[in-house]
């Protein structure tokens, strides 16, 4: 039963979402390709930026097509429940369904973008890396620590309305303290190794360059002296795991005075 509202949950939200813009499902891929021709005219033309590890437009593409499906799951699912606090009250299910509905609908947009973005980077770079075989399991990772991430900032929500400001000012730091626009190893060359091995320890630097390992060919060989496979999948893992048990602790916390809260 709880599947089955799940899924309702998620064709509600995507038929929402596409219910009047004229391109549809198409500002899937749009949106964050407007993106990267923005980074792309800044640092490549104008600042004459360039990196060893792969071609600057695909390196942008795989970092910013991945941040920006977490980015917008926390951005939606933060005010969630306040925004749907009539269903709740109405249909009495789970809460954190509402928050990892929104996790999956943003799933699903990024699935074909990623497809796209495979197909091109096996045109451009002329094949793909063995690394490929492990997409799913980093886009398992990155939906864990979303939708963990996602039901917990919907909790905090309901009773402090000022999160929404903060979580866009530290999704905004996040942003410039992840390498979605420069390289690793211009934070190596920058930062003592103490501090590196703690820049390490952010899982967002972990999940792009997994992303990257998997999609580009020769990125590995750039960055496995600096943070191999095993590291790469690690940190990301352990804080997907971290989160998600904090996320289920957190619910059944607070799942009793959720509706409480929701009437103020």
């Amino acid at each position: 039963m709880r599947l089955n509202l799940l899924i309702n949950l998620v064709i509600r939200d995507l038929k929402i979402r596409y219910r009047r813009p004229a391109l549809g499902f198409l500002w899937a891929f749009l949106a964050p390709l407007l993106t990267v021709l923005i980074f792309y005219l800044v640092f490549a033309r104008f600042l004459k930026v360039k990196i060893a590890e792969a071609p600057f437009t695909l390196y942008l593409m795989t970092s910013i097509f991945s941040w920006g499906f977490f980015q917008g799951s926390l951005s939606a699912s933060v005010t969630c429940l306040m925004d749907s606090r009539n269903l709740i009250k109405e249909a009495k299910f789970p809460h954190y369904l509402i928050p990892v509905s929104i996790t999956l609908a943003n799933a699903i947009n990024f699935l074909p973008v990623l497809i796209i973005l495979v197909i091109i980077s096996f045109f451009w770079l002329r094949g793909l890396p063995v690394f490929i075989l492990a997409l799913p399991l980093v886009l398992a990772i990155h939906l864990a620590i979303t939708a963990g991430m996602s039901i917990i900032l919907s909790i905090l929500y309901v009773r402090w309305r000022d999160l929404k400001y903060v979580l866009d000012a530290a999704l905004a730091l996040l942003f410039y303290l992840t390498p979605v626009f420069y390289p690793l190893a211009l934070v190596k060359d920058s930062l003592p190794r103490k501090l590196f091995l703690l820049y390490l320890a952010n899982p967002f630097v972990g999940i792009l360059n997994f992303y990257r390992t998997c999609l580009l060919k020769g990125f590995y060989g750039f960055v496995r002296e600096d943070a191999g496979l095993p590291e790469m999948a690690a940190v990301p893992l352990i804080f997907a795991l971290l989160v998600l048990s904090l996320a289920a602790w957190f619910y059944a916390k607070q799942k009793d005075r959720i509706n409480d809260y929701l009437s103020y």
